[in-house]
């Protein structure tokens, strides 16, 4: 198959699949996203059918249905595949929870403390605790935290 550039000039469709091919993995490679290359696969059949002299609507419709395929079936593959291998960084405050602290003041239901610089709402959990006991932040409920008496811990 050839086909016409905007200069007129002839071009074959293996060099269009081919700039397909290398566009797709070019944005894959910048968004670091593992969608786009699929689509490279897809190229690749259809310059294959280029070879074989098929027609150029027949190459499309071949681009369209391998990647179509190869995306419903290969992104979720890759998407688990490469999910595990990362490891999830916490988020600050769920960094507190499993710290043990000293009560500076009483602590009944609610109040504030002081974590690494940051003020923060507490809810006691349990017994009340008393001025220079320690407590435990047991979790967190929307941005309060959640924390025991460490003995009841």
């Amino acid at each position: 198959m050839v086909l016409k550039n905007k200069g007129g000039e002839i071009m074959s469709a293996v060099i269009f699949w081919i700039i397909v091919a290398a566009v797709v993995i070019a944005i894959d490679i910048a968004t670091s996203n593992f969608l786009f290359a699929w689509f490279a696969v897809g190229a690749f059949v259809a310059m294959i059918a280029d070879l074989l002299e098929v027609s150029f609507g027949i190459q499309v419709v071949l681009f369209l249905v391998v990647n179509l395929i190869t995306i419903s079936i290969g992104y979720p593959w890759a998407k688990r595949k490469f999910k595990e291998g990362v490891k999830r960084t916490p988020l600050m405050e769920e960094t507190y929870i499993g710290r043990v602290m000293k009560a500076e003041e009483e602590i009944v239901d609610r109040t504030k403390i002081k974590v690494d610089g940051i003020y923060w709402t507490v809810l006691n959990s349990g017994e009340v605790i008393k001025k220079d006991e320690s407590f435990k932040i047991t979790g967190i409920d929307g941005i309060k935290l959640i924390i025991k008496k460490e003995e009841e811990v």
